[in-house]
């Protein structure tokens, strides 16, 4: 949104929660980058553990470069023509294929399975210049090369071109009066700050743009919440792994549309491998809680350990509440849609090599919060809040879950939203 509208020749300041981070690698990213206020993995009530990032560059700073996209029938589903900005997206975050040359043994053994059983997993689209990648498979812990697109591409642009950018502050609500927003309250080193402006853009996720939403007074916002759940399988072979590999490099196409499911070659490091063994991390992860996971995952011999993820579109079931707890417990339908998941998982990895007596599968997850202020609920087609002047531009306002990677997406419905803004935009709306 900053860098279209800058382009275009407006006034843009950019209001960040967190900092400007350019540290990569596990150690170093994932207190910063992934954990709450708290300094603890965030949690619904369900049980479900939900990852996002918190710094500038939000999630794709800690992405894996996927940029899948989203089928015709869920756009269609949706009632928006999003065509010419995903081509528009693409090009911007050069997306190409996974090279064949950088494709892992264990995720090769994995798509040979697939192929046993009549499945062909695809090359996954990447926002990635491989010519820089040096296929190190540390993807959601930064990119030490530069070679992964993200959003501090865009922010880099739209400071050349004027935009303002205020790091460390957390905007907590919107300032409205006769129904049209006038600027944003934020907390600033311990202080609260005033801001003017005439048109507001909220980006904040859908876990932190509703709260803004219920605070500014729009009570409907919160509801309704998704997350892209998914589960991890594991299972052990005698000879092949997944330690070190470019994970998602493949996907099963067919079943996106067949079973609305999004099955790929996944496997996380050592650590949280051993989170997934003992069933989820304890409700107090201090530091001595870190040592003890860290100590026991030595003994995992990842080198041998391949694995599958699938993601589900589960229903709309969640909510944000006024407090920032989430809830979010899997219905019935959701909990068959990952067992399902779960035995197509089994079949591959079982005839990729793996022993059925190692497979084992993780907690519940999600890294796609979404849908808790919908297009047609919360906001209108042109993403404007029932304020005048306040729009949405994130995953928040999904009117479904996807189901997959929503990078791509949340890039073209912002970059239609900017053409609204800059009065660039034709209607282009298909009637769902």
């Amino acid at each position: 949104m900053a860098r279209e509208l800058a382009l275009s020749g407006h006034g843009v300041l950019i209001v960040e929660y967190g900092p400007r981070f350019n540290k990569t690698g596990f150690l170093k990213t994932a207190r910063k980058a992934y954990l709450g206020r708290d300094k603890q993995p965030i949690r619904s009530d369900g049980c479900v553990v939900m990852g996002r990032g918190r710094v500038l560059g939000g999630s794709s700073y800690v992405a894996m470069g996927n940029a899948v996209t989203p089928p015709a029938g869920i756009l269609k589903e949706w009632g928006i023509d999003l065509q010419e900005e995903i081509a528009e997206a693409r090009r911007d975050m050069g997306v190409t294929l996974m090279p064949e040359q950088l494709v892992g043994p264990g995720t090769r053994a994995i798509n040979t399975g697939a192929a046993k059983l009549g499945w062909k997993m695809k090359p996954t689209p990447k926002c990635v210049d491989f010519s820089k990648c040096r296929n190190c498979g540390l993807c959601m812990f930064g990119c030490p090369t530069g070679a992964k697109w993200t959003t501090l591409e865009y922010i880099r642009e739209a400071e050349e071109h004027g935009a303002e950018l205020l790091l460390n502050t957390e905007v907590t609500r919107v300032l409205h009066a006769n129904g049209e927003a006038r600027g944003i309250v934020a907390e600033q080193n311990g202080r609260e700050v005033q801001i003017t402006g005439d048109r507001i853009i909220l980006s904040a996720g859908a876990l932190a743009t509703p709260l803004i939403l219920q605070r500014s007074g729009l009570e409907k916002a919160g509801r309704g919440l998704a997350n892209d759940v998914y589960q991890t399988t594991y299972g052990t072979t005698e000879e092949v792994g997944m330690q070190g590999e470019i994970i998602l490099a493949s996907y099963l196409e067919t079943l996106i549309e067949e079973r609305q499911l999004f099955p790929a070659p996944y496997m996380y490091i050592p650590f949280l491998i051993q989170r997934d063994l003992q069933g989820g991390f304890p409700e107090n992860l201090n530091l001595l809680a870190q040592a003890r996971i860290m100590l026991k995952s030595r003994g995992i011999d990842a080198k041998r350990t391949i694995a599958m993820m699938t993601k589900i579109r589960d229903e709309r079931t969640g909510e944000v509440r006024r407090d920032g707890t989430v809830h979010k417990v899997l219905t019935a339908r959701d909990r068959n849609k990952l067992e399902e998941a779960y035995q197509i998982n089994r079949e591959i990895l079982i005839a990729a090599g793996a022993k059925a007596e190692t497979i084992f599968r993780g907690v519940y997850e999600s890294g796609h919060p979404c849908c808790s202020a919908a297009i047609g609920e919360v906001v209108d087609d042109n993403q404007q809040t029932e304020i005048q002047g306040l729009y949405l531009s994130d995953a928040s306002v999904f009117p479904s879950p996807l189901g997959m990677p929503p990078i791509l997406t949340i890039v073209a419905l912002s970059k239609r939203l900017a053409k609204h803004l800059a009065g660039k935009q034709q209607q282009r709306y298909r009637s769902p």
